[in-house]
């Protein structure tokens, strides 16, 4: 039996050997399969970082974006009611005019030879001496103007009341308010 024991104890270390083998080469594979895991979860990491870090500045700057649109939004805003204000108050105090410029401002404006005939509309308080001034128009005792003046002929009305003027060149205006008090 000693040949049958060396014989199996042969085969056993034979096998115990083959079975080291195929354990160190699984061993091998695996660690060569977790390494090759690793560098792609490394590589898989390392984009997801570089994605989080543009995506993170991305919406940095959206955010600064916003905030500086809203902030230029908000100066507009200021700077137009500032403009607002401006422009009423010049629409007030060319209605509280003074009579002598007022006055002033018909002659300037208004062509006595053409005026003849035709009906003028013009601020209550100054109508009388808008008669005296310009005799040769129809002066209307019924109907008047909170500032400026109003010819009417043939039932159609020329409008210079000033609020008509200064909405028609308020454009104009607000570049120029704005340039004064902006620039």
């Amino acid at each position: 039996m000693s040949n049958l024991d060396n014989l199996t104890s042969k085969i056993l270390n034979d096998a115990k050997i083959k079975a080291d083998e195929i354990v160190k080469a699984a061993q091998k594979t695996a660690a060569e399969k977790y390494k090759k895991e690793i560098g792609k979860y490394n590589s898989q990491k390392a984009s997801l970082e570089e994605s989080a870090v543009r995506d993170r500045d991305l919406a940095v700057e959206r955010i600064k974006s916003g905030a500086s649109l809203k902030i230029r939004n908000e100066k507009l805003k200021a700077k137009q009611i500032v403009i607002d204000k401006v422009i009423e108050k010049l629409k007030e105090k060319l209605a509280n005019m003074k009579k002598q410029d007022y006055m002033n401002y018909l002659n300037q404006n208004i062509d006595k030879s053409s005026i003849a005939g035709k009906e003028l509309i013009v601020k209550k308080e100054f109508a009388d001496k808008v008669k005296q001034e310009f005799s040769t128009a129809k002066v209307k005792e019924n109907e008047f103007v909170s500032s400026g003046f109003i010819i009417e002929e043939n039932g159609v009305q020329k409008n210079y009341t000033f609020e008509v003027k200064i909405d028609f060149m308020r454009d104009e205006l607000e570049v120029e308010i704005s340039k004064l008090l902006f620039s």
